[in-house]
């Protein structure tokens, strides 16, 4: 045997009587003394080692309780391993990943040192969970899981940067709050010229954060995604809203004044007003009474009209010449129907004969009910009422309907009492039979109590309507006359 050979056979012998003598020692431990060496072992860094005394634990229960021990680690291992991997977005497979981890470490037999280097893999998965939050702008749960992974995790993480983050989004959130409270102020701020100070007062306000954030945003580079660096475009968008508000605001107020000169000039006298009783007495109080309302919604009108030439003044954006002159065009124009209507008025002994007039005196497609427009269009109506004395009652009124167009006027009564309807007047009824005149009403058409009279523009050249309202079982009638676009086309 040469050299070489010998020593191998030593070695293996020596190999043999090593195992052999450990063997033997394991043997005459106890179970105790073997989980206890198990344990040493492991927390020296030693795991096979403690393989080693587990496996010659007599008990098969406690041998494998302690050997699973082993794969516990190796599986712990892994969940750690598998959650440092995951991307840094989105936050849910990551907190399902922290928790796994935080789960099992705990479960872990606290006699049993872990490696040191666990815990500190789980720090990007941390901070990337903060990261999450703070994007979503999830302020309050961020802050409780700084406090939670910090407790676990120990001083291997800094959170440092990313609670000075969210104390500067806590500043803004302030800065926008109180820009915020002035907008609301301005929306509930009744007088119209205050309202309007007010909102830009709020634009003023939310410049101001704008600028603010836009400023902090210059001295920190935050990350992206933070809440902080998309601020000032969204106070941007507040102050731009506002000030589209606002101009909504302005705009109405102008068109207003051309809505509230067509309302007044539709308004209705006051049913004190309004006569009673047939007595030519009666009905000359009325007409005295509608002339001087007129009157009235006259030096109305031109109240209205100066009001909106300050108002342009003072806005001279929100509203622009064109405007002027339609809202100056529509006041001539109502001004010239009262003028009419003062016109007629004038003869007392013809207004006496003609019978008790509707109100307002005046009506037609030159102002319509709000909100009716096409076939639908319809006038504001002129109102009628009366207490009979007598077989029938005499009312006229004034329409503006043009002759080349198909406007319908209809008088609609609230019970079913017939009408009748003519262009000339009837002097109370008394030239009905003797000059035969004719009876307007299109019957055909009639629906329910409406009596109508079809294509009243060519009928009524004259630009008045004279009807009667025949007598019924109830003494006091009313009801309403309406000029239509189309009746026909409105009833289908």
């Amino acid at each position: 045997m040469n050299k070489f050979h010998f020593r191998w056979a030593a070695a293996a012998v020596l190999v043999l009587f090593l195992t052999g003598c450990e063997s033997m020692r394991f043997s005459m431990m106890k179970d105790d003394e073997l989980v206890n060496g198990g344990i040493q072992a492991w927390n020296t860094g030693r795991v096979e080692a403690a393989r080693a005394y587990w496996t010659n634990i007599k008990v098969p229960a406690t041998r494998t309780t302690w050997l699973a021990r082993l794969d516990q680690e190796a599986a712990l291992e892994k969940t750690f391993d598998e959650t440092a991997a995951l991307p840094p977005s989105p936050e849910a497979p990551l907190v399902a990943g922290w928790n796994d981890c935080v789960a099992q470490y705990a479960a872990f037999p606290a006699e049993l040192k872990l490696p040191a280097e666990l815990k500190p893999q789980l720090v990007p998965t941390a901070k990337a969970i903060v990261r999450d939050r703070i994007n979503a702008n999830q302020i309050a749960s961020a802050k409780d899981f700084i406090k939670t992974s910090s407790d676990f995790l120990g001083p291997q993480v800094d959170f440092t940067a990313e609670q000075k983050e969210m104390e500067t989004i806590a500043a803004w959130k302030a800065l926008e709050k109180t820009a915020d409270g002035v907008l609301a102020n301005a929306r509930t701020t009744d007088d119209f010229n205050s309202q309007i100070a007010a909102y830009e007062d709020s634009i003023a306000a939310y410049a101001k954060v704008e600028a603010t954030l836009t400023d902090w945003n210059k001295q920190v580079a935050y990350p992206q995604g933070s809440p902080l660096t998309t601020a000032p475009d969204k106070l941007k968008r507040k102050r731009v809203d506002t000030r589209v508000e606002m101009e909504h605001k302005l705009r109405d107020r102008a068109y207003s004044f051309k809505d509230r000169i067509g309302e007044e000039f539709a308004r209705t006298p006051p049913d004190e007003d309004k006569a009673t009783g047939s007595s030519a007495e009666a009905i000359l109080k009325s007409d005295q009474a509608i002339l001087k309302f007129n009157q009235e919604i006259q030096t109305n009108i031109e109240g209205m009209q100066k009001e909106l030439v300050d108002f342009s003044v003072r806005y001279p954006k929100a509203i622009d010449k064109d405007m002027l002159k339609d809202v100056d065009a529509q006041k001539q124009a109502l001004e010239a129907r009262i003028a009419q209507i003062a016109v007629e008025l004038k003869d007392v002994q013809e207004i006496v004969s003609r019978g008790k007039p509707v109100a307002p005196l005046l009506i037609g497609l030159f102002n319509p009910q709000p909100g009716s427009k096409g076939n639908d269009q319809k006038s504001r109506p002129a109102k009628f009422h009366g207490i009979m004395s007598g077989q029938a009652d005499y009312l006229w009124g004034m329409v503006e309907v043009p002759q080349n167009t198909l406007n319908d006027l209809v008088i609609t009564v609230k019970d079913n009492r017939t009408v009748r309807v003519f262009a000339e007047n009837t002097k109370s009824g008394t030239q009905i039979e003797s000059k035969k005149l004719k009876d307007l009403v299109n019957r055909g058409n009639k629906v329910g109590n409406s009596w109508p009279v079809m294509n009243a523009g060519s009928q009524l050249a004259s630009g008045k309507y004279y009807f009667e309202v025949q007598s019924s079982k109830d003494a006091a009638y009313s009801g309403d006359v309406v000029v239509y676009s189309s009746f026909i086309a409105r009833m289908r």
